[in-house]
């Protein structure tokens, strides 16, 4: 993933900056900083998949913060802009170019992992994938998957009521989940933390009675995952 910062203020950007990095930790995420509007639009009319999610300061000399989402939202309907602002009377403007959130500054942490919070769960509940089923393709959204059992050179997906029998390897399964939401419990099993009732130190207990063996030595580390998910999409 990754991510735009769009402000002038140096000292703001290095401070919002390290609350990012220690929010995330070390997830997959880059972040990018631009001094200006016109430098960000530079960057992103040339690549406008490149970021996922764009932080804009309001308050900027030449191109300011809503005039460039305003150029933004003509190549980009969807992608989501968080404003920074000192005024919060200027929030409303937002509201014109479909602000995703506002920040108001200086910065509280709590309203920022807020927004992250937000932001992850946005992207996860928009996130789908394609499985193949015989002759039939099946459009599913991650967060539906209770989790997935290999069987030989096929996987089991489950959902609430459903099975999915899919031909496809549990490793190439692995390398498209989203990290944070998935986890390797046993070398035959895929669980999305979001489902997971409670542990007992060597089986994890679904929320539909599934029970699922963790692999021994696993548990500190399962344990991290459940506080990372917790954290960041709980």
């Amino acid at each position: 993933m990754k991510i735009a910062i769009c402000d002038d203020e140096v000292n703001f950007q290095k401070v919002f900056l390290e609350k990012l990095e220690e929010y995330y930790g070390a997830l997959e995420v880059e972040i990018e900083v631009f001094l200006s509007a016109k430098d960000f639009l530079e960057k992103f009319e040339k690549h406008p998949l490149e970021f996922q999610i764009i932080f804009m300061d309001i308050e900027m000399p030449g191109l300011n913060g809503i005039e460039a989402s305003k150029r933004i939202r003509e190549i980009n309907q969807s992608i989501p802009i968080i404003f920074l602002t000192s005024h919060t009377e200027r929030a409303m403007e937002g509201y014109e170019v479909n602000a995703f959130r506002f920040l108001e500054k200086p910065l509280r942490k709590e309203k920022l992992v807020k927004v992250l919070q937000d932001f992850a769960k946005l992207r996860l509940v928009n996130s789908k994938i394609e499985l193949q089923d015989g002759e039939r393709i099946l459009l599913v959204n991650w967060t539906e998957i209770q989790f997935v059992e290999s069987e030989n050179v096929y996987i089991n997906v489950y959902l609430e009521d459903t099975r999915y029998l899919i031909r496809k390897k549990l490793s190439d399964m692995e390398e498209q989940m989203p990290k944070q939401m998935f986890y390797k419990a046993h070398r035959s099993y895929l669980i999305n933390l979001g489902f997971v009732k409670f542990f007992n130190g060597k089986k994890i207990t679904m929320k539909n009675g599934n029970e699922i063996p963790l692999s021994r030595g696993k548990g500190t580390e399962f344990k991290t995952a459940m506080m990372n998910y917790l954290r960041i999409l709980g």
